[in-house]
């Protein structure tokens, strides 16, 4: 994959006519803000589709990281891999969701294998400031999570195929393990957004 096809999913798989229905937020008394929300399919590797039924997606927010738990079913047994996508300031972003504006990190968060039963269970911790021992497929203007109360969060879960053998773990830790020149089996598939201090054109749907 090119460097262009990488900055082409960091910014074109954000591009999610996205309307978060199922989202609570709470906050504990050591200041710590969990939130649920929706798990959806992305059925072109871009575009929201329908959510995922039963699925759900926890986040713990504090000064000094985000975790998140996604429970999801998936279609095919296989190889996958969670991928965090870091806005630090949503409330600067001119297009919804900051659909069309650059990104600060994208990073591998977690991956293991899904067996036949289809439930996937993915956990996975960003802390401040790095650094970072996982995959940096695109680092922008502050190339690190630096507001985790306040960040814009999307998680993008990708399938790498059954093929697990030769390779074995490496399957889990690249964007692009298991994918010829970036083609079949790989694709995007599943898409969790956490809003965070998102306000202002943010908010605002595309017409």
């Amino acid at each position: 994959m090119t460097i262009t096809r990488t900055v082409l999913f960091t910014s074109i798989c954000l591009a999610v006519l996205l309307c978060v229905g199922f989202s609570a937020r709470s906050t504990s008394a050591n200041s710590a803000a969990h939130e649920t929300t929706a798990v959806y399919y992305t059925p072109d590797g871009f575009l929201l589709g329908a959510p995922v039924l039963g699925a759900s997606a926890d986040f713990n927010r504090s000064r000094n990281g985000i975790s998140t738990n996604v429970h999801t079913y998936v279609t095919q047994p296989g190889a996958y891999t969670l991928w965090w996508v870091v806005f630090n300031r949503p409330e600067n972003c001119q297009t919804y969701l900051c659909t069309f504006d650059e990104p600060d990190l994208v990073i591998r968060a977690t991956g293991h294998p899904v067996s036949q039963s289809d439930v996937a269970n993915l956990s996975a911790r960003l802390n401040v400031g790095g650094p970072y021992n996982n995959e940096i497929i695109y680092a922008g203007p502050d190339p690190t999570l630096s507001n985790p109360e306040g960040a814009l969060i999307t998680l993008v879960l990708r399938y790498h195929g059954t093929d697990l053998e030769p390779g074995g773990s490496k399957h889990f830790r690249t964007f692009l393990a298991g994918c010829p020149e970036d083609g079949a089996p790989c694709e995007d598939v599943q898409l969790v957004v956490s809003q965070g201090d998102c306000s202002g054109a943010c908010l605002i749907p595309f017409p």
